[in-house]
């Protein structure tokens, strides 16, 4: 399986990964399971740093490509996907996320629940 790591479940990972489950945390550990963070992971942290919400460490990059994650653009056609997809989540992160996950067969890990209502496979984090 291939593996699609929520914004938050990105910064508990290289913050607190006590937050994960075991499970969560083996997965992410283990360097056979393909693990992919979306571009729009990028632009959600660099708009909640501008507001003050959150702080980043200078060397994200780097300790990104350490951890061995492969990042995920987006592409047009998972932006115009976004359309087709019921109206469950308000964030556009998150929908985003949820058609890359749709279009990869990507397992999405998240605490959010109102993800697992789309017609994806979510692990619980």
């Amino acid at each position: 399986m291939q593996y699609l790591l929520d914004t938050h479940i990105l910064l508990w990972w290289l913050t607190t990964p006590n937050k994960l489950s075991s499970k969560a945390q083996k997965i992410i550990r283990d360097k056979n399971n393909p693990i992919f963070l979306s571009s729009a992971s990028f632009w959600e942290m660099a708009i909640k740093k501008s507001i003050g919400r959150l702080s980043l460490p200078h060397n994200l990059l780097e300790t990104i490509a350490a951890e061995g994650f492969k990042i995920l653009p987006i592409m047009p056609e998972e932006g115009l996907g976004v359309a087709d997809l019921p109206l469950i989540h308000a964030d556009p992160f998150d929908r985003i996320l949820v058609m890359q996950a749709k279009l990869h067969d990507l397992v999405i890990i998240t605490n959010d629940t109102k993800i697992s209502e789309y017609p994806v496979i979510t692990l619980e984090a």
